[in-house]
Protein backbone atom coordinates (compact mmCIF):
# COMPACT_ATOMS: atom_id res chain seq x y z
CA UNK A 1 0.00 0.00 0.00
CA UNK A 2 1.45 3.30 -0.80
CA UNK A 3 0.66 6.30 1.20
CA UNK A 4 1.05 9.31 -0.26
CA UNK A 5 3.67 11.66 0.78
CA UNK A 6 2.46 15.43 1.79
CA UNK A 7 4.49 17.97 1.28
CA UNK A 8 6.18 19.09 3.96
CA UNK A 9 9.01 21.68 3.91
CA UNK A 10 10.06 21.89 0.79
CA UNK A 11 11.01 25.48 -1.01
CA UNK A 12 9.70 24.82 -4.38
CA UNK A 13 7.05 27.59 -5.36
CA UNK A 14 3.35 25.84 -6.41
CA UNK A 15 4.00 28.82 -9.45
CA UNK A 16 7.27 27.10 -10.70
CA UNK A 17 6.35 23.83 -13.28
CA UNK A 18 8.71 21.18 -11.87
CA UNK A 19 8.68 17.79 -13.29
CA UNK A 20 11.84 15.36 -12.30
CA UNK A 21 11.01 12.35 -13.74
CA UNK A 22 12.89 13.80 -17.14
CA UNK A 23 15.70 12.57 -14.41
CA UNK A 24 15.30 8.64 -14.33
CA UNK A 25 17.45 6.25 -15.83
CA UNK A 26 20.25 9.74 -15.71
CA UNK A 27 23.14 9.67 -13.54
CA UNK A 28 23.13 12.76 -11.06
CA UNK A 29 25.62 14.89 -13.22
CA UNK A 30 23.28 14.10 -16.24
CA UNK A 31 21.92 17.19 -17.64
CA UNK A 32 18.81 18.12 -18.97
CA UNK A 33 18.05 21.28 -20.61
CA UNK A 34 21.55 22.08 -19.47
CA UNK A 35 21.14 21.82 -15.54
CA UNK A 36 22.04 18.26 -13.86
CA UNK A 37 19.90 16.82 -10.93
CA UNK A 38 22.73 17.57 -8.36
CA UNK A 39 22.30 21.54 -9.84
CA UNK A 40 18.88 21.75 -10.40
CA UNK A 41 17.49 24.62 -8.04
CA UNK A 42 14.04 22.33 -6.67
CA UNK A 43 16.46 19.16 -5.77
CA UNK A 44 18.91 21.88 -3.64
CA UNK A 45 15.52 23.58 -2.37
CA UNK A 46 13.95 20.28 -1.48
CA UNK A 47 17.50 18.78 0.33
CA UNK A 48 17.36 22.30 2.21
CA UNK A 49 14.01 21.36 3.32
CA UNK A 50 14.85 18.05 4.20
CA UNK A 51 18.35 18.71 5.98
CA UNK A 52 19.48 21.09 8.51
CA UNK A 53 23.27 20.16 8.76
CA UNK A 54 25.37 21.57 6.22
CA UNK A 55 27.57 18.43 6.04
CA UNK A 56 24.81 16.01 5.31
CA UNK A 57 23.64 18.55 2.48
CA UNK A 58 27.52 18.74 1.08
CA UNK A 59 26.78 14.86 0.80
CA UNK A 60 24.33 14.28 -1.07
CA UNK A 61 25.32 17.53 -3.38
CA UNK A 62 28.24 17.25 -4.07
CA UNK A 63 30.29 14.06 -2.44
CA UNK A 64 28.14 12.27 -5.16
CA UNK A 65 29.43 14.18 -8.21
CA UNK A 66 32.87 14.01 -6.67
CA UNK A 67 34.23 11.05 -7.87
CA UNK A 68 34.96 9.35 -4.78
CA UNK A 69 31.72 8.08 -4.64
CA UNK A 70 30.09 4.94 -6.11
CA UNK A 71 26.62 5.48 -7.93
CA UNK A 72 24.35 4.26 -10.48
CA UNK A 73 21.80 5.58 -12.82
CA UNK A 74 18.68 7.35 -10.75
CA UNK A 75 15.33 5.28 -10.53
CA UNK A 76 11.78 6.33 -10.69
CA UNK A 77 9.96 5.20 -7.63
CA UNK A 78 5.86 5.84 -8.23
CA UNK A 79 5.57 9.45 -8.22
CA UNK A 80 8.93 9.80 -6.73
CA UNK A 81 12.63 9.00 -7.78
CA UNK A 82 15.58 7.75 -5.80
CA UNK A 83 19.04 8.45 -6.00
CA UNK A 84 22.05 7.13 -3.98
CA UNK A 85 25.88 6.38 -3.77
CA UNK A 86 28.30 4.80 -1.29
CA UNK A 87 32.17 5.27 -0.56
CA UNK A 88 33.74 2.01 -2.76
CA UNK A 89 35.88 0.99 0.37
CA UNK A 90 33.05 0.44 2.03
CA UNK A 91 31.10 -1.83 -0.39
CA UNK A 92 28.58 0.17 0.53
CA UNK A 93 27.94 0.31 4.19
CA UNK A 94 28.96 4.14 4.00
CA UNK A 95 26.21 5.36 1.67
CA UNK A 96 24.19 7.95 1.34
CA UNK A 97 20.70 8.37 -0.69
CA UNK A 98 18.26 11.20 -1.71
CA UNK A 99 14.64 10.06 -2.36
CA UNK A 100 12.40 13.41 -3.93
CA UNK A 101 8.96 14.11 -5.37
CA UNK A 102 9.30 14.00 -9.13
CA UNK A 103 7.46 17.84 -8.74
CA UNK A 104 10.51 19.07 -6.20
CA UNK A 105 7.80 19.80 -3.50
CA UNK A 106 9.62 17.33 -1.00
CA UNK A 107 12.55 15.22 0.09
CA UNK A 108 13.65 12.56 2.52
CA UNK A 109 17.05 11.39 2.77
CA UNK A 110 18.98 8.69 3.99
CA UNK A 111 22.95 8.11 5.62
CA UNK A 112 23.97 4.67 6.38
CA UNK A 113 27.47 3.83 8.22
CA UNK A 114 29.24 1.69 11.28
CA UNK A 115 27.84 2.18 14.65
CA UNK A 116 28.41 0.08 17.94
CA UNK A 117 26.04 -2.84 17.56
CA UNK A 118 25.17 -5.92 19.82
CA UNK A 119 28.03 -7.19 22.17
CA UNK A 120 30.18 -10.50 20.91
CA UNK A 121 31.07 -12.97 23.35
CA UNK A 122 34.11 -11.29 24.60
CA UNK A 123 32.12 -8.50 25.54
CA UNK A 124 33.79 -6.10 22.60
CA UNK A 125 30.82 -4.56 20.65
CA UNK A 126 30.21 -5.78 17.66
CA UNK A 127 30.04 -3.02 14.73
CA UNK A 128 27.25 -3.14 12.82
CA UNK A 129 25.87 -1.18 9.72
CA UNK A 130 22.85 1.35 10.58
CA UNK A 131 20.94 3.60 8.37
CA UNK A 132 18.93 6.79 9.53
CA UNK A 133 16.41 8.46 7.54
CA UNK A 134 15.77 12.46 7.94
CA UNK A 135 13.00 14.74 6.94
CA UNK A 136 12.17 18.66 7.42
CA UNK A 137 15.83 18.48 9.71
CA UNK A 138 15.06 15.25 11.73
CA UNK A 139 15.50 11.61 11.68
CA UNK A 140 11.82 10.22 11.42
CA UNK A 141 12.96 6.45 10.73
CA UNK A 142 16.43 4.33 12.05
CA UNK A 143 17.40 1.02 10.63
CA UNK A 144 20.14 -2.08 10.82
CA UNK A 145 20.71 -1.85 7.27
CA UNK A 146 22.50 0.20 4.85
CA UNK A 147 20.84 2.64 2.94
CA UNK A 148 18.82 0.46 0.20
CA UNK A 149 20.14 -0.14 -3.49
CA UNK A 150 17.99 0.39 -6.21
CA UNK A 151 17.21 -2.71 -6.76
CA UNK A 152 15.30 -2.41 -3.03
CA UNK A 153 13.91 0.86 -2.92
CA UNK A 154 10.36 -0.10 -4.12
CA UNK A 155 9.42 -2.17 -1.15
CA UNK A 156 11.46 -0.47 1.08
CA UNK A 157 9.84 2.71 0.20
CA UNK A 158 6.12 1.24 -0.07
CA UNK A 159 6.23 -0.49 3.24
CA UNK A 160 8.56 1.23 5.93
CA UNK A 161 10.24 4.90 4.82
CA UNK A 162 6.75 6.60 3.56
CA UNK A 163 4.05 4.93 6.28
CA UNK A 164 7.07 5.93 8.98
CA UNK A 165 7.39 9.36 7.50
CA UNK A 166 3.59 10.05 7.55
CA UNK A 167 3.28 8.56 11.03
CA UNK A 168 6.04 11.43 11.75
CA UNK A 169 4.14 14.23 10.62
CA UNK A 170 0.84 13.35 12.38
CA UNK A 171 -0.29 12.03 9.32
CA UNK A 172 -1.11 8.64 10.36
CA UNK A 173 -0.99 6.71 13.89
CA UNK A 174 -1.92 3.36 15.22
CA UNK A 175 -5.90 2.81 16.25
CA UNK A 176 -8.79 0.25 17.04
CA UNK A 177 -12.08 1.15 15.35
CA UNK A 178 -15.50 -0.78 16.99
CA UNK A 179 -18.52 -0.40 15.87
CA UNK A 180 -21.34 -1.64 13.04
CA UNK A 181 -19.98 -2.07 9.28
CA UNK A 182 -22.80 0.66 7.83
CA UNK A 183 -22.08 0.93 3.87
CA UNK A 184 -25.17 2.69 3.33
CA UNK A 185 -26.15 4.16 -0.26
CA UNK A 186 -25.36 7.72 1.77
CA UNK A 187 -22.11 7.08 2.30
CA UNK A 188 -18.93 7.76 0.31
CA UNK A 189 -17.46 4.97 1.65
CA UNK A 190 -18.54 2.83 4.70
CA UNK A 191 -18.70 3.40 8.69
CA UNK A 192 -17.86 1.82 11.27
CA UNK A 193 -20.29 3.11 14.03
CA UNK A 194 -20.06 3.48 17.43
CA UNK A 195 -17.78 4.61 20.19
CA UNK A 196 -14.58 3.63 18.13
CA UNK A 197 -16.17 5.53 14.78
CA UNK A 198 -14.03 5.08 11.59
CA UNK A 199 -14.65 6.03 7.62
CA UNK A 200 -13.26 4.01 5.03
CA UNK A 201 -13.04 5.46 1.34
CA UNK A 202 -15.38 4.32 -1.06
CA UNK A 203 -13.58 1.38 -3.61
CA UNK A 204 -10.53 1.56 -1.68
CA UNK A 205 -8.47 -1.63 -0.88
CA UNK A 206 -9.01 -0.77 2.89
CA UNK A 207 -12.84 -0.91 2.38
CA UNK A 208 -12.39 -4.38 0.42
CA UNK A 209 -10.24 -5.71 3.41
CA UNK A 210 -12.92 -4.71 5.73
CA UNK A 211 -15.92 -6.21 4.19
CA UNK A 212 -14.11 -9.22 2.98
CA UNK A 213 -14.60 -10.32 6.74
CA UNK A 214 -17.30 -7.97 8.17
CA UNK A 215 -20.44 -7.58 6.63
CA UNK A 216 -23.31 -4.87 6.60
CA UNK A 217 -24.82 -4.41 10.13
CA UNK A 218 -21.74 -6.72 12.12
CA UNK A 219 -19.97 -5.56 15.16
CA UNK A 220 -16.49 -5.43 13.56
CA UNK A 221 -13.34 -4.36 15.57
CA UNK A 222 -10.51 -3.42 12.77
CA UNK A 223 -6.90 -3.00 13.87
CA UNK A 224 -5.69 -0.19 11.25
CA UNK A 225 -3.85 2.89 10.33
CA UNK A 226 -5.93 5.99 10.54
CA UNK A 227 -5.34 9.85 9.27
CA UNK A 228 -7.31 12.49 11.03
CA UNK A 229 -9.35 14.60 8.99
CA UNK A 230 -8.54 18.29 9.04
CA UNK A 231 -11.62 19.44 8.44
CA UNK A 232 -13.88 17.42 11.14
CA UNK A 233 -11.57 15.24 12.91
CA UNK A 234 -12.80 12.29 11.35
CA UNK A 235 -10.96 8.67 11.58
CA UNK A 236 -10.04 7.80 8.34
CA UNK A 237 -8.94 4.04 7.80
CA UNK A 238 -5.70 4.16 5.21
CA UNK A 239 -4.88 1.03 6.24
CA UNK A 240 -6.23 -2.53 7.65
CA UNK A 241 -3.88 -4.42 9.83
CA UNK A 242 -6.45 -7.03 11.19
CA UNK A 243 -10.45 -7.31 10.79
CA UNK A 244 -12.55 -9.51 13.50
CA UNK A 245 -15.99 -9.88 13.28
CA UNK A 246 -17.91 -9.37 17.44
CA UNK A 247 -19.92 -12.47 17.75
CA UNK A 248 -22.33 -12.21 20.83
CA UNK A 249 -22.09 -15.45 22.81
CA UNK A 250 -22.49 -15.89 27.20
CA UNK A 251 -18.93 -17.65 26.46
CA UNK A 252 -15.83 -16.45 24.43
CA UNK A 253 -15.20 -18.17 21.04
CA UNK A 254 -13.24 -21.41 20.54
CA UNK A 255 -10.37 -22.34 23.01
CA UNK A 256 -8.03 -20.16 24.75
CA UNK A 257 -5.41 -20.26 22.18
CA UNK A 258 -7.59 -19.36 19.13
CA UNK A 259 -8.84 -16.60 21.24
CA UNK A 260 -4.78 -15.77 21.98
CA UNK A 261 -4.27 -15.96 17.86
CA UNK A 262 -7.07 -13.61 17.07
CA UNK A 263 -5.71 -11.02 18.22
CA UNK A 264 -2.06 -12.24 18.07
CA UNK A 265 -1.55 -13.99 15.39
CA UNK A 266 0.68 -12.16 12.60
CA UNK A 267 4.05 -12.16 11.29
CA UNK A 268 6.06 -9.58 13.48
CA UNK A 269 9.95 -7.95 13.14
CA UNK A 270 11.82 -6.72 15.86
CA UNK A 271 10.90 -3.16 16.75
CA UNK A 272 14.42 -2.02 16.64
CA UNK A 273 14.64 -2.97 12.77
CA UNK A 274 10.83 -2.78 12.09
CA UNK A 275 9.23 -4.10 9.15
CA UNK A 276 11.17 -3.14 5.66
CA UNK A 277 14.44 -5.66 5.50
CA UNK A 278 13.38 -6.49 1.99
CA UNK A 279 16.65 -7.67 1.26
CA UNK A 280 16.45 -10.35 3.77
CA UNK A 281 13.31 -11.99 3.65
CA UNK A 282 12.26 -14.32 6.49
CA UNK A 283 15.44 -12.96 8.86
CA UNK A 284 14.71 -12.27 12.27
CA UNK A 285 11.14 -12.51 11.34
CA UNK A 286 8.20 -14.26 14.12
CA UNK A 287 5.77 -15.83 12.54
CA UNK A 288 3.30 -16.50 15.27
CA UNK A 289 0.21 -18.58 14.21
CA UNK A 290 -1.97 -19.67 17.46
CA UNK A 291 -5.48 -20.34 15.85
CA UNK A 292 -4.08 -22.70 13.41
CA UNK A 293 -6.30 -25.75 12.52
CA UNK A 294 -3.01 -27.92 11.95
CA UNK A 295 -1.94 -27.10 15.49
CA UNK A 296 -0.51 -23.81 16.79
CA UNK A 297 3.29 -23.05 16.14
CA UNK A 298 5.77 -20.49 16.50
CA UNK A 299 9.08 -19.43 14.13
CA UNK A 300 11.53 -17.45 15.21
CA UNK A 301 13.44 -17.47 11.88
CA UNK A 302 14.81 -20.82 11.63
CA UNK A 303 13.63 -22.23 14.76
CA UNK A 304 10.18 -23.67 14.69
CA UNK A 305 8.07 -24.44 17.81
CA UNK A 306 4.94 -26.15 18.12
CA UNK A 307 2.62 -24.68 20.87
CA UNK A 308 1.59 -27.31 23.28
CA UNK A 309 -0.66 -25.07 25.89
CA UNK A 310 -1.56 -21.93 27.14
CA UNK A 311 -2.41 -20.18 30.15
CA UNK A 312 -3.08 -16.60 31.32
CA UNK A 313 -5.01 -13.23 30.74
CA UNK A 314 -8.49 -13.21 29.11
CA UNK A 315 -7.32 -12.07 26.06
CA UNK A 316 -8.71 -8.31 25.34
CA UNK A 317 -7.88 -5.46 23.03
CA UNK A 318 -6.51 -3.72 25.85
CA UNK A 319 -3.27 -5.83 26.57
CA UNK A 320 -3.15 -9.00 28.24
CA UNK A 321 -0.48 -11.63 29.01
CA UNK A 322 0.15 -15.06 28.00
CA UNK A 323 2.39 -18.53 28.76
CA UNK A 324 2.75 -20.51 26.06
CA UNK A 325 4.20 -24.26 26.52
CA UNK A 326 6.45 -25.19 23.80
CA UNK A 327 8.86 -27.78 22.43
CA UNK A 328 10.87 -26.35 19.79
CA UNK A 329 12.97 -28.02 16.86
CA UNK A 330 14.59 -27.56 13.66
CA UNK A 331 11.58 -26.89 11.36
CA UNK A 332 7.86 -27.33 10.64
CA UNK A 333 8.50 -31.10 9.36
CA UNK A 334 9.29 -31.91 12.89
CA UNK A 335 5.45 -30.58 13.76
CA UNK A 336 4.42 -34.11 14.85
CA UNK A 337 7.15 -35.57 16.62
CA UNK A 338 7.35 -32.31 18.45
CA UNK A 339 3.73 -32.50 19.43
CA UNK A 340 4.28 -36.41 20.29
CA UNK A 341 7.36 -35.47 22.76
CA UNK A 342 9.49 -37.70 20.07
CA UNK A 343 11.36 -34.38 19.40
CA UNK A 344 13.04 -31.23 20.18
CA UNK A 345 12.94 -29.13 23.42
CA UNK A 346 10.50 -28.19 25.63
CA UNK A 347 10.53 -24.35 26.89
CA UNK A 348 8.22 -21.73 28.15
CA UNK A 349 7.37 -18.37 26.30
CA UNK A 350 6.21 -15.86 27.59
CA UNK A 351 3.70 -13.45 25.47
CA UNK A 352 2.10 -10.26 26.04
CA UNK A 353 0.13 -8.33 23.56
CA UNK A 354 -1.11 -4.48 23.83
CA UNK A 355 -3.15 -1.89 22.72
CA UNK A 356 -0.63 -0.90 20.12
CA UNK A 357 0.50 -2.24 17.11
CA UNK A 358 3.31 -4.69 19.48
CA UNK A 359 3.95 -7.58 21.33
CA UNK A 360 6.68 -9.00 23.15
CA UNK A 361 7.87 -12.26 23.14
CA UNK A 362 10.59 -12.81 25.93
CA UNK A 363 10.92 -9.44 26.64
CA UNK A 364 11.44 -8.20 23.12
CA UNK A 365 9.34 -5.76 21.49
CA UNK A 366 8.09 -6.93 18.51
CA UNK A 367 6.25 -4.68 15.65
CA UNK A 368 3.68 -6.10 13.22
CA UNK A 369 4.15 -6.29 9.68
CA UNK A 370 2.45 -6.33 6.51
CA UNK A 371 1.67 -9.96 5.36
CA UNK A 372 4.02 -10.76 2.19
CA UNK A 373 3.81 -14.44 0.44
CA UNK A 374 8.01 -13.91 0.27
CA UNK A 375 8.48 -13.98 3.63
CA UNK A 376 6.01 -15.44 5.35
CA UNK A 377 6.33 -19.72 5.75
CA UNK A 378 4.72 -21.92 3.72
CA UNK A 379 3.35 -23.64 6.54
CA UNK A 380 1.64 -19.95 8.03
CA UNK A 381 0.79 -19.45 4.20
CA UNK A 382 -1.21 -22.52 3.59
CA UNK A 383 -3.48 -21.81 6.59
CA UNK A 384 -4.21 -17.80 6.98
CA UNK A 385 -5.11 -16.88 10.23
CA UNK A 386 -8.99 -15.40 10.64
CA UNK A 387 -7.56 -11.82 11.64
CA UNK A 388 -5.26 -11.81 8.84
CA UNK A 389 -7.01 -9.99 5.39
CA UNK A 390 -3.98 -8.28 3.33
CA UNK A 391 -1.17 -10.48 2.05
CA UNK A 392 1.13 -9.20 -0.89
CA UNK A 393 2.51 -11.45 -3.24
Amino acid sequence: MWVVLIAGNGHSNAQDAVNLHAYADKYPWDEVGDVSFLQNPAVKSAVAGALIDANLRQMILDDTASGRAVTAPMVAVGDYLYMRAFEAASGGDVSWGLLIAQDGSDAVACFSGFGAGETQKDDRPEETVRSSWYADGEVFLTRKFSCPANDEIQDEVGYRVLPALATARGKLQYEWCFGVLNTGSGLAGSMISGDGACFIQADSEAQALVKHSCGEGDLCLIEAMIEIAEDDDRKLIREVLSVNRAVEQVEPHGSYLEQVGSFADGVYAEKIDGCGAASMPGRERVSMHLSRTAGPAIQFGQRYCAVIDATGDAPNPEGFQTVLQVRCGNGPDEDAALRSGAAGKADVLQLRASSAREVSLQETSLLRCPIRSSYAPEWWMSDLPTNVRSVQF
